[in-house]
């Protein structure tokens, strides 16, 4: 994660200049969607407070029946802050768009709402005029992070690894940190014998598919897994 945006929420924190909503946009892989559960653990937001949207399974889009849910969320009676993060926010159809700007115009006290996207383009002029920018810049990957536990695993066979997939999805650990750390690993390894840039390519797609679609991670990394292994 970015310790600039870090240090810039942690400020706003402490001179109570907390905005209610925010559009954190930048390239896939950046670190918005850890920095924005960041700041809802920063906040010491109970988990029941935190309302994470992203489109339904098997539908493209956003749904207004998912906005109304953001609005009923915000409004419900809380001890600590009402959270609300909205995953790929330029998914939003035109219904859901407009549901979204009235719950803007209208912000409640202790409330956060973060629009996540990597096209701020593609959102309505009226909501991005309501929401208070924070650019993300792509992570070097000399500058991610490594996961030495990441890498062993695979070193091992394919069913292993299948078994700590599974292990790895229940648990619903970060998976960005795991693919990550296998970019890191063969990024290495390619300084030595460029056969491994087509599995940081792999790598690369299934970090895109994740971050930009409802795909079920299971299979994506079991996928992945098999184009390394062949």
């Amino acid at each position: 994660m970015n310790q600039n945006i870090l240090d810039f929420f942690k400020k706003a924190i402490e001179f109570n200049n907390l905005a209610h909503a925010y559009l954190f946009y930048g390239p896939r892989g950046s670190g918005k969607k850890d920095t924005a559960f960041w700041l809802s653990e920063y906040l010491k937001v109970s988990p029941f407070d935190i309302l994470y949207v992203v489109p339904e399974q098997d539908k493209k889009d956003i749904s207004i029946n998912q906005i109304r849910q953001v609005k009923r969320h915000l409004t419900l009676s809380s001890d600590s802050y009402r959270f609300v993060i909205i995953d790929n926010a330029d998914l939003m159809n035109i219904e859901s768009s407009n549901a979204l700007l009235k719950t803007l115009e209208e912000p409640q006290e202790k409330t956060v709402l973060i629009l996540i996207t990597t096209t701020p383009d593609l959102l309505p002029k009226t909501i991005l005029s309501r929401l208070q920018d924070v650019k993300f810049k792509d992570i070097p990957l000399s500058k991610m992070s490594f996961n030495k536990k990441y890498v062993d695993i695979l070193k091992e066979s394919t069913n292993d690894i299948f078994k700590f997939i599974e292990s790895f999805i229940k648990e619903d650990l970060d998976i960005f940190s795991l693919l990550d750390s296998w970019l890191f690993y063969f990024r290495d390894l390619m300084l030595k014998d460029k056969k491994y840039l087509q599995n940081i390519k792999e790598i690369q797609k299934t970090k895109d598919l994740i971050s930009s679609s409802n795909v079920n991670k299971r299979l994506a990394l079991e996928n992945l897994i098999l184009c390394i292994k062949n």
